[in-house]
């Protein structure tokens, strides 16, 4: 096992003396050459976790364990031992990327380091054309794509990236997620922290659903999409994003924009086929699809139960 959290509960309190339980009892591991997922919206308590198991913060109660190890006993060990792709943006300034990464392998193996390494992940993420100019004048997913590789080029046991894709094209995303990947076949475990979950669900053994500082349920894909029963989800493309009459057979639904997701027992998918005919030859929808129940279905259902209590 790689990395052990036991009951890690943080609070913190303001100058009001308001308290904030960022973090709520909070255990999983993570096991050698394996992809977790911590997936929450902003303000969950992702990054409080991450900070601790860091060292950089420490528990009010429980323990964290890096390779046999108590990060609360060795902190500045734990920041040896991890290599991490924060989730704001790496000020660059003048260094060229391939500068940029090159300094971060230098720092961390020394003579070892294998200027080969930088060539290899820059072709792998087809980064070679900003290789040579100015940090300042990159886009931000090129300085996204820059901050991975400063993190990759030289990793610890345990990798955290904090949003890794945020700002990348859809290509790249698809070249950084096999990269992600690969640093596994030798053992490197990943910590994955992200609110996408419609990318995480691709990429990950193992999922932690986190929520107001607690964690929702973990497992992996399958297990965490079991969590919420056997259900079916319609995904529909709305004609405008007026809001919709919703139908007497959904369990639950979720409007962003124009894509409306529902959620429905089995033993419906013929009304809902029906209607979803009728919406659309009264040119209400663009499109639909039925499919079987995701990890981001999972999340919604879960995180608004837990509202409602």
């Amino acid at each position: 096992m790689v990395l052990d959290v036991n009951g890690v509960t943080k609070v913190f309190a303001d100058r009001g003396k308001n308290k904030l339980v960022a973090n709520d009892n909070l255990s999983l591991h993570i096991n050698e050459g394996e992809i977790f997922g911590l997936l929450g919206q902003n303000g969950a308590g992702k990054t409080t976790l991450v900070n601790q198991i860091l060292g950089l913060l420490t528990p009010d109660h429980g323990d964290i364990h890096l390779l046999g190890e108590s990060v609360l006993q060795s902190p500045a060990r734990a920041r040896s031992i991890c290599s991490v792709q924060p989730q704001s943006q790496v000020p660059l300034g003048f260094l060229t990327p391939k500068q940029a990464v090159t300094l971060m392998g230098k720092m961390r193996l020394g003579k070892k380091f294998d200027p080969k390494r930088v060539e290899i992940l820059f072709e792998a993420l087809d980064m070679n054309k900003w290789a040579n100019k100015e940090g300042e004048k990159l886009s931000g997913g090129a300085k996204r794509l820059t901050a991975f590789c400063m993190a990759v080029i030289a990793p610890g046991k345990l990798v955290i990236l904090d949003e890794p894709t945020n700002d990348v094209d859809p290509v790249r995303r698809r070249y950084l997620w096999e990269v992600i990947r690969n640093l596994t076949n030798d053992g490197t475990s990943v910590i994955l922290v992200t609110h996408n979950v419609l990318e995480a669900e691709k990429a990950v053994d193992r999922v932690a659903i986190i929520d107001n500082g607690k964690i929702l349920t973990q497992g992996t894909p399958s297990e965490v999409k079991r969590s919420v029963t056997n259900q079916m989800r319609m995904e529909i493309s709305l004609a405008s994003e007026l809001d919709m009459e919703i139908p007497s057979w959904t369990l639950s639904s979720h409007k962003k924009g124009s894509r409306f997701i529902l959620s429905l027992d089995p033993n419906d998918i013929s009304s809902a086929i029906e209607w979803a005919k009728n919406q659309a030859d009264n040119g209400l929808i663009m499109d639909y699809s039925l499919s079987p129940t995701t990890i981001e279905d999972a999340y919604i259902e879960l995180t608004s139960k837990k509202g409602d209590e």
